[in-house]
Formats: C-alpha cells, structure tokens, sequence
C-alpha cells in the first residue's frame, strides 16, 4: 500500500534543508562580520598608534621649542633688569657675550610643524566614523586645531620678528652692528664698551628684546600643546576611547563645561588641575612663600608672630583667565583629606562669591586637625553668605593669630 504521507516527508525535508542553509548562510554572514570587525579594528588601532608616534616626536619638538622660549625670554628680561634698566657701566667679556650670545638667539627663528601624515591617513580611511562621538576624537580634533593655530600664531610672530631684525640690521649695517653682534672680535683692539652700549640702547635693540617676552607668553600654548599630546597617547597605550572622571575635571577648561561634571577636584594627590591656582594672602605685603608641594600633599605654612592673619586660597583661571567664576549650585558638600604637623591645629575654611569684600566677613567653619590623615566633610549650605552661582574662590584656608602652624591637604573633593 503506497505511503500517502511521503508528499509531506519530502516537504519537510525541504524544508529542513532550506533552514540549515538559511543558518550557514547566516553563520557565514556572522562570521565574515566578525573577521571583517577584527580586521578594522586592527587597522584602527594601527591608525592609532601611528598617530601615537606621531605625536610623541612632537611632543619632543614641542618641549625644545618651549625650553629655547622660555630661556631667551628669561635671558632677555635679565638683561633689561641688569643692564638696559640699570644702566651698568663697567662690562666684562662675559657681559658681552651674554647679550651678543641672546641677541643672536633671539634673532633665530624656530617653529612647531606638526607632523599630520597619520593624522590625515585616518582622516581619509573609512574608520574616522567608528571614532565618532568619542573623548579620544574630541581630543585628537583639538591637539590638531591647536596646532594649527599655533603654528599660525607662530609664523606672526617670526615674521614681526623677521621685519624688525631687517629694520635694525639696515641702521646698524655699519661696524657698530657687527660689533654688537660680535664683540670679542673687537676687544682687543681696544675699549668698545661706549659704542656696545649705545647699540644696547638703541630704540630698535630694546624693541627687539622686548619681543622676547612674547616668547615667555607662548609657553602655557606649549604646554596645553604637550599636556593634549600626552593623554592621547596614554589613552592608546591603555585601549580608551573615553575620559574618565578626573581627566574631564582635568579638560573642563578645554572640552567641557564644570557643570557637566558630577565631582570636582580641587586637589587631587597634592596636584591642583588645570585652570585652577593657589595665592597665598597676608595681613603684611612683605612676600611670604607659605605653599610648597612635597610627594602627594600640599603643604600649607603659617609663620608664629608674624602676621595678624594669612590665607592661601583657590581661584578659578579657565580659559586663559577669562572664566574666573563658577556655578557651585550643584554641588552640596566638600571633602578635605588633611593632617596637622603635630595635631590640634585650628584654622577656618572659606568659601567667597565675586562680590564678597576682602574684609574677612564672609562665612566660615572652623577646622581642628590631628595629626593622622583623616576626611573632613564640610555641608555647602554652611558658608551661608556666598552666592553658590557666582563662586569666584572656592576655597580659602584662614589664619589667625601669631600661632604658627603647618597643615597638609593631600585631596579636595566637591561633590
């Protein structure tokens, strides 16, 4: 008798094939992605780190042109200090070679060209996207904006200097110039001293070395440049593609707004980040360095007997001290981690808007330390007279007295 069910069989057989095609299909479709997946993914972090390197042979370059600014800078100013403004007559031959030797320098022209070839190779390959929305393209975005703007200010800044070097090498393209610029070729034949400093001077040399200080005002961009490059190759080294917490309180000033953070540190390990600072106040205008940093602390010194009060106090420079106040709204307490040098030390914290008076009438809460590392948590809402939306010290440490004391703050948190 003939099966009448074989129809169905053969149907669900045919079916059954289908499906298992149907998943090899899509097993092979997965695992292509997969591959396809760990291939871009190896390209990319080779796109990384070629940029990494990139970076780590600028940031070599960056800190010689930093440290070659800097130094004309510090040298040009002492010049001014011991011989332009003072008007020293008696020179010896290491005076005249300290002012050729920086006046030469000064007149070499140096610049920042940021190698951009791994840069653009990511720029014009298909996983610029896969880095969309990302900290680290953020971050990468503004070391290479940075740089070209400071390359530009740069090629300003030589070419101003460039101009003026020709206006001074026309007026002195006489002996007096190559004297000036050589002055041991001339000294044995005789006391050039008069026409060296009547050279010195001269309108256009005190122009020229007044350019110098400009030199001294690129530093921080520098600096800014160095810092962007070095959290971008930590951030390749350690396989991260977003901030953590304190490098977003680290960048506020840079890629954030403050009030996009959850927790701000003041001090972090003894280390105030950027866009922060600490001034030390006193009731005596005689200069009194009263905050050092040693290992993992601030050290905070208030002499015996000699001041009626002393403050070191924070204050905000966001933004190349154009932002110099903050929203603390969202904040409601803030932690201290602190010891005295011997324990029982007493002092007050403070707490001071943009239109508090320097007169000691803001809030305070008074502070006793011991002489172990303890957590102090100080309430906001105590420093009552302090509008929260316009905080422009967040914090400030209150002497009192002639007793002195030394204190050390290893952490400030708000939060």
């Amino acid at each position: 008798m003939a099966d009448d069910n074989r129809p169905l069989k053969y149907m669900r057989y045919a079916i059954g094939e289908i499906i298992l095609v149907v998943i090899g299909i899509l097993i092979a479709l997965q695992i292509n992605n997969w591959n396809q997946e760990r291939i871009q993914a190896t390209e990319l972090d080779g796109l990384k780190k070629s940029i990494s390197s990139a970076i780590q042979s600028d940031i070599r370059y960056l800190k010689l042109i930093r440290t070659g600014r800097e130094n004309i800078g510090i040298r040009a100013d002492s010049i001014f200090n011991t011989y332009i403004d003072s008007q020293k007559e008696v020179l010896v031959f290491n005076d005249y070679a300290f002012i050729a030797n920086t006046f030469g320098e000064l007149n070499n022209i140096i610049y920042y060209q940021p190698n951009l070839s791994a840069f653009d190779a990511l720029k014009n390959s298909i996983y610029l996207s896969k880095l969309q929305g990302t900290d680290i393209e953020l971050l990468l975005n503004s070391f290479y904006s940075s740089a070209e703007r400071l390359h530009q200010q740069e090629e300003d800044y030589n070419q101003t200097l460039k101009t003026d070097f020709q206006t001074w090498s026309y007026k002195f393209r006489n002996e007096d110039g190559t004297l000036f610029k050589r002055p041991w070729e001339y000294m044995e034949s005789g006391d050039i001293k008069e026409q060296f400093l009547d050279v010195l001077n001269d309108d256009y040399t005190i122009a020229l070395f007044a350019k110098s200080f400009e030199e001294l005002d690129m530093v921080d961009l520098y600096d800014q440049q160095i810092i962007l490059g070095e959290k971008y190759i930590e951030m390749v080294e350690k396989g991260e593609v977003n901030f953590d917490e304190q490098t977003k309180i680290d960048f506020s000033g840079t890629f954030y707004s403050y009030a996009e953070v959850d927790v701000l540190n003041l001090l972090v390990n003894g280390k105030i980040p950027s866009d922060f600072g600490v001034i030390y106040a006193q009731s005596s205008s005689k200069f009194f360095d009263g905050i050092t940093f040693e290992d993992d602390a601030m050290i905070l010194t208030y002499p015996e007997n000699t001041f009626d009060w002393g403050s070191p106090y924070f204050t905000i420079n966001a933004l190349n001290n154009r932002v110099t106040e903050m929203d603390f709204t969202k904040y409601k307490k803030v932690i201290l981690e602190m010891k005295g040098a011997i324990g029982g030390e007493q002092f007050a914290l403070a707490i001071k808007d943009k239109y508090d008076l320097p007169d000691g009438t803001e809030s305070r809460v008074d502070i006793t330390l011991s002489n172990a590392w303890e957590n102090y948590e100080v309430p906001l809402e105590k420093f009552e007279t302090a509008n929260k939306k316009i905080i422009k010290t967040p914090l400030a440490f209150v002497f009192l007295g002639g007793e002195g004391k030394t204190i050390y703050v290893r952490s400030i948190q708000f939060n």
